[in-house]
């Protein structure tokens, strides 16, 4: 048994807990009992749904081999089916744990019986729900350490009288050794927001594999447009979950706006998520449908971008969106929302245009000024390809990631063979 404060009294069976991380001294490192043997790093993903949050971790895990770990991902069994083709010939474990609710005893207790049963030495968490069922467990069963990534603020928490306080937070930052935010935005939503230490926070921005990302001639461009029948179309793609936080209501909205200057105006809806249904009873209301295509889940975003005039993402808030990164690393055109995060990717007049949030007149004037303005938007293409090679590279992102994993296991080499070491250094918040 182990009190945990706030957390109450909780047994996962005969083994003694680890003093709380808050009573070690403040810069002291752990290492592996067993030094020999390689690490072993589990990321915890709690939804159901492949997003950009998913896709960051699949990244990161799928390298972790090449760097003499052994890697894990467990999340519920929707997401693993999701994921599986993309994690199982990088030789990552997966583990089917779902955890409902904060008060979902069996789930949890199934999670630390895998924690200990696999001997985890690393359980990295993404965002705060994940840290919320999994962080108290893996203390009580020994997990030496735990990394939580943000991946921005959570605005959905904001105006709910218990979710919208960030007291719980703070308790629980007590259990993790190191936050990672994926924004200068994300990082001061944890230093001034949740009052997390800033010698805790490391900044490293999200990346994506450049090489699967390459801006394609004028007859690639035409054969991706011919295969999803496009021709003649200009075409918007907004690519993303069809949820609240990426304001689709307002592409629509817009999309109204637009289609009487634009008769040849097609938009691409490519995502899955629990608004689809009201989506498309606001393009049947606004007789949209015949200008609107729901294309779920894609496997191959860069034949979409490929396929793309404008590529618009008019979310309500973000942490630092991968979807921006790999329509820059496309050099394809972009009208998005000023939002901290995105603001980090998608400069304004420089690799794309900004439109204040929840704003569909501006958002509309935005992707009607690069339709009209070839120039204009293959010049913003140019200079967000130039900005993504420069700053948002997975190679660069991984390769901070996994020297958090160093600092924190110091007695464990964690190099890749054969690759000299990118850059090492991640800026802190504050």
């Amino acid at each position: 048994m182990f009190k945990l404060g706030w957390l109450g009294w909780i047994s996962l069976g005969p083994t003694e807990a680890p003093a709380p991380s808050e009573r070690r001294p403040k810069n002291q490192v752990l290492s592996v009992t067993q030094k020999q043997r390689p690490l072993r790093v589990l990321h915890y993903l709690p939804s159901s749904v492949r997003g950009g949050v998913e896709e960051h971790a699949i990244s990161i895990v799928n390298a972790l081999g090449s760097y003499g770990c052994v890697p894990y991902v467990a999340g519920p069994p929707d997401l693993l089916r999701a994921i599986e083709p993309d994690v199982t010939r990088n030789n990552v474990r997966t583990i089917s744990v779902e955890i409902s609710s904060p008060l979902d005893w069996r789930g949890r207790i199934r999670l630390g019986a895998h924690l200990r049963r696999e001997r985890i030495d690393l359980l990295h968490c993404h965002m705060f729900d994940a840290t919320l069922y999994a962080a108290p467990v893996a203390r009580i069963v020994r997990v030496p350490c735990i990394v939580e990534t943000n991946h921005g603020a959570e605005i959905w928490r904001q105006n709910k009288l218990i979710k919208g306080s960030f007291w719980v937070d703070r308790q629980l930052s007590r259990l993790v050794d190191r936050f990672i935010a994926v924004s200068h935005a994300a990082g001061d939503h944890l230093r001034i927001k949740k009052k997390i230490r800033a010698d805790k926070i490391k900044v490293i921005h999200n990346g994506r594999d450049l090489s699967r990302f390459v801006p394609l001639g004028r007859e690639q461009s035409l054969a991706a447009r011919e295969r999803l029948r496009l021709d003649g179309k200009r075409v918007i793609l907004v690519l993303g979950r069809l949820d609240v936080q990426k304001g689709h209501a307002f592409l629509i909205d817009a999309l109204s706006r637009l289609r009487s200057d634009f008769s040849t105006i097609l938009a691409l809806f490519a995502g899955e998520g629990p608004l689809e249904d009201e989506l498309r009873r606001q393009c049947k209301a606004r007789n949209l449908t015949d200008i609107v295509r729901f294309l779920g889940f894609s496997s191959e975003p860069a034949s979409l971008l490929a396929a793309a005039d404008v590529v618009v993402l008019p979310s309500l808030w973000e942490g630092l969106p991968l979807v921006a990164i790999e329509a820059l690393a496309l050099a394809r055109p972009m009208v998005a929302t000023d939002i901290p995060g995105t603001s980090e990717i998608v400069l304004h007049q420089k690799t794309g245009l900004l439109v204040p949030p929840a704003n569909s007149a501006a958002l509309a004037q935005a992707i009607a000024s690069l339709l009209r303005n070839a120039d204009l938007a293959q010049r913003l293409g140019r200079q967000g390809r130039t900005y993504v090679e420069n700053h948002f590279d997975e190679r660069v992102q991984i390769e901070q990631t996994v020297e958090v994993y160093r600092e924190l296991f110091p007695a464990q080499r964690l190099d890749r063979p054969g690759n000299p070491a990118l850059s090492r250094t991640a800026s802190f918040a504050g």
